[in-house]
């Protein structure tokens, strides 16, 4: 495989504008197709490399690279401005260079032992990827389209797909196979790009299809951060596989093959396990071992409505929860080794089945945990003392609250959702939300502000009777449904008791500040002059903040749409350039005469003085 090692990059700020002459500067640069190849090092017989297999994070590099270097405001200029700059750097330090003054060819090490190798090639696609949308977007914005730099916009895709294909096979060499799978994955994404812009409609939909399947299949096989950054990267491919579809005119909601759930090549497990109402097979003896054993520890595990202590329940159960990160881990390393075309079904099946089972654990901690502070907040009347918020923080309320939240929409996102499922995790939702407005409403009253205290557990009565819970499920989330019951069943009785406890604090607040007025001699008959209203009356209503504030105007950077720039007429340069070249002529002809008539002057007095001294002589 050979690939050019340079292109040529003019690092100036005209490069992202149209010149005046109507030509796009970044279009009028020198392509680069006769210019010097880089080869592969031919390795010897029999030998490999000599390091273990590299693990690079391809997409996530991708990803902050572009994201910190101006693609966050769709700056192609100075995204290719830095990969050029990166380029230059990485040869620097890999001691990969090409020659000093006159280009001299280096071949790519067959061997090496630096990861940053890997970036080489990845940097070079990058660079010329970003080129092709830098052009494509200059013709979009000209006056009228432009063959030339269309033409060119294409060449430099076509370069980002064969530096991505280099970079695929060199990651078959010497990374391990989530590296190999994601540089699959950006190879398929730029064939796809190309493949659009040459409008061969059917190998782009294929390609981005491949893309999107690959992105998916590692986000399942990931922790839960890259999880959700490959999940919104096969998110952004909708658009681009919209318009194949539509080109080629099949609907756009039809599902791709991809998405249609396989049948399952192997044998259902025996042993009793489903998720969701399907079978489970389980293709590894060794994980199969570590899941019943999980299970066993989870039955072990009683929920009982008793106070227990913190460090208790964290205890018990973060034993469960170490248990099932080695098994998703080593799902997730199973997964990676099959690859996305091998029995993708029944490892997807098997992965979400130890994922429901771990954030079901985690859900009945977190709710034995708010439980607990539920339950030390019953015998408390006043938040704003001390002593009540030694024994029961606020905040830490609202703490629980968000965890909980967090994994309730984890498992909103689980494969194979039905309508009872959903409709029960939606009143789960909205039970810990009411929960949390609960406690925020009490770390108000706790620091004084009694006014957004009340007004937060007035809207909390009022919307009570929203939630509404139904039958349970099976396990695991059937071991939740017991909990969330007995939280159901008290809020209407907390919050109707807290709401009291508000109002009249603020009855308490209102005399204690009417009795110091009287006291300081400042309560004056109504109607009379310099009177002041009794505290409740008109003045202090209109100095109460509303609740919640209202939607008010604010300044921010306008939109400039330059629309006279098409109509910028090119100005005529010929005549000024006559002008000042005749100018240039007659100062150098004046200039001229001028040294001549002075070196005849030099020369006519020199002359004299010898005749001079010649005669003398005589």
């Amino acid at each position: 495989l050979k690939l050019s090692s340079r292109e040529t990059v003019v690092e100036s700020c005209a490069l992202s504008h149209v010149g005046c002459c109507g030509r796009s500067p970044a279009a009028s640069m020198p392509e680069d197709e006769d210019e010097p190849e880089l080869v592969i090092a031919e390795p010897a017989e029999g030998a490999g490399p000599t390091h273990e297999p590299f693990s690079f994070n391809l997409l996530s590099t991708v990803q902050s690279q572009q994201s910190s270097n101006g693609l966050r405001h769709n700056d192609h200029l100075r995204y290719r401005q830095y990969c050029s700059r990166r380029l230059r750097r990485l040869y620097n330090v890999l001691k990969f260079k090409h020659g000093k003054g006159r280009y001299k060819q280096a071949p790519f090490p067959a061997d090496f032992t630096d990861v940053r190798f890997l970036e080489v090639p990845l940097a070079s696609a990058e660079r010329a990827w970003s080129y092709g949308v830098q052009l494509k977007a200059d013709n979009a914005n000209a006056a009228s389209v432009n063959a030339q730099w269309r033409h060119h916009s294409i060449n430099r895709f076509g370069k980002a797909v064969k530096w991505a294909k280099f970079l695929e096979q060199v990651c078959k060499i010497h990374a391990d196979q989530r590296t190999q799978m994601e540089a699959e994955a950006y190879t398929a994404y730029l064939e796809g790009v190309y493949l659009a812009e040459k409008e061969d409609w059917k190998e782009a939909h294929g390609k981005i299809v491949r893309c999107r399947k690959v992105c998916e299949y590692l986000s399942l096989a990931s922790g839960p951060n890259e999880s959700a950054f490959l999940k919104a990267k096969a998110s952004e491919l909708e658009p681009l596989l919209r318009e194949c579809k539509y080109n080629l005119g099949l609907p756009v909601d039809d599902d791709d093959e991809d998405k249609k759930p396989a049948a399952a090549s192997a044998p259902r497990d025996a042993l009793g396990l489903r998720y969701r109402g399907q079978g489970l097979a389980i293709p590894s003896d060794r994980i199969k071992d570590k899941l019943f054993k999980c299970l066993e520890f989870v039955n072990d595990v009683k929920v009982t409505t008793e106070v227990q202590e913190g460090n208790a329940v964290i205890e018990k159960y973060g034993k469960i929860s170490v248990e099932f990160g080695d098994v998703m881990k080593d799902i997730h390393g199973e997964m990676i080794k099959v690859g996305a075309d091998g029995q993708t079904s029944e490892w997807k099946m098997l992965e979400a089945f130890a994922r429901q089972h771990s954030l079901s654990m985690n859900l009945e901690r977190n709710l034995v945990l708010l439980w607990n502070h539920l339950l030390k907040l019953e015998p408390l009347e006043d938040m704003s003392t001390t002593e009540a918020r030694r024994s029961c923080k606020p905040e830490e309320g609202m703490r629980f609250c968000d965890m909980l939240k967090s994994d309730l929409e984890g498992l909103t996102e689980m494969p194979e959702p039905s309508e009872k499922i959903s409709s029960l995790l939606t009143a789960y939702v909205a039970i810990v939300v009411n929960c949390r407005c609960l406690f925020l409403a009490l770390c108000y009253t706790s620091f004084g502000k009694v006014l957004e205290g009340a007004a937060l557990l007035d809207m909390l009565h009022a919307r009570m009777d929203d939630a509404s819970l139904g039958e349970g499920l099976d396990d695991p989330l059937g071991r939740l449904h017991p909990l969330f019951e007995l939280i159901y069943e008290g809020m209407p009785t907390r919050v109707a008791k807290w709401r009291c406890r508000g109002l009249a604090q603020m009855c308490a607040g209102s005399k204690a500040k009417a009795k110091s007025l009287e006291v300081g001699g400042e309560q004056r008959p109504p109607g009379g002059a310099g009177s002041v209203q009794r505290p409740g009356g008109l003045a202090d209503a209109k100095s109460f903040a509303a609740f919640p504030p209202s939607f008010r105007d604010i300044p921010c950077k306008p939109l400039l749409f330059d629309l006279a720039f098409p109509l910028i007429v090119q100005p005529d340069i010929e005549a000024l350039l006559l002008q000042k070249r005749g100018k240039s002529d007659e100062s150098q002809k004046g200039l001229l005469g001028k040294v001549a008539g002075g070196v005849g002057a030099v020369a006519g007095g020199l002359g004299s003085r010898l005749s001079g001294l010649w005669g003398g002589r005589k």
